[in-house]
């Protein structure tokens, strides 16, 4: 694959997880978004350099001013967002290292989601405590961060592996950095 083709793979993925910040899935529990769907197939699809490159593009876009984060820096969750970038390289890092399968996809955006909740919940907590002062539990972090939206997260992860199983086929030549 081509520099050119990589970079442009790369600015669709920021404008996929751009765009899937606004797409709302509703669910008893909570809206779940498409956006950490996008972040992990951006690894699992592009590996790990351009795969947390485009990550990147969408980050710095967000930090330039562009209305591409649903809320500012001093937003809680921004910890999430700033754990999308080591998310989509683990999971590419994943896809690169082990035999092209379902399993290693899934695997990969599990691992993935893994890493951007390691970075989010932190973040939440102390930008709660310290920035808002609102202190929250072990308990409560636990229910609403890691419980409630984990379904969602476990399902965006099938769907991560699912899709890249369909792309290999239909678009061989786009993977061509597995072998």
């Amino acid at each position: 694959m081509t520099a050119a083709r990589k970079l442009t793979l790369c600015a669709l993925f920021a404008a996929l997880i751009a765009a899937g910040t606004h797409i709302k899935i509703p669910t008893p529990l909570l809206p779940l978004t498409l956006q950490t769907l996008f972040v992990v197939l951006s690894g699992l699809v592009l590996g790990r350099k351009y795969g947390a490159l485009s990550v990147c593009v969408y980050v710095l876009a967000g930090l330039m001013g562009l209305p591409v984060f649903t809320g500012s820096v001093l937003n809680p969750t921004f910890g999430y967002i700033v754990g999308f970038i080591p998310g989509a390289w683990l999971a590419g890092y994943i896809a690169e290292r082990f035999r092209p399968c379902f399993m290693t996809w899934l695997l990969g955006a599990l691992a993935g989601m893994a890493v951007i909740y390691a970075f989010g919940i932190p973040y939440y907590y102390v930008m709660s405590k310290y920035y808002l002062g609102n202190e929250l539990g072990a308990k409560t972090l636990l229910i609403y961060f890691v419980l409630m939206p984990l379904p969602g997260d476990i399902a965006k992860s099938f769907a991560a592996g699912l899709a890249v199983q369909r792309l290999a086929v239909f678009f061989p030549d786009n993977f061509t950095w597995r072998r």
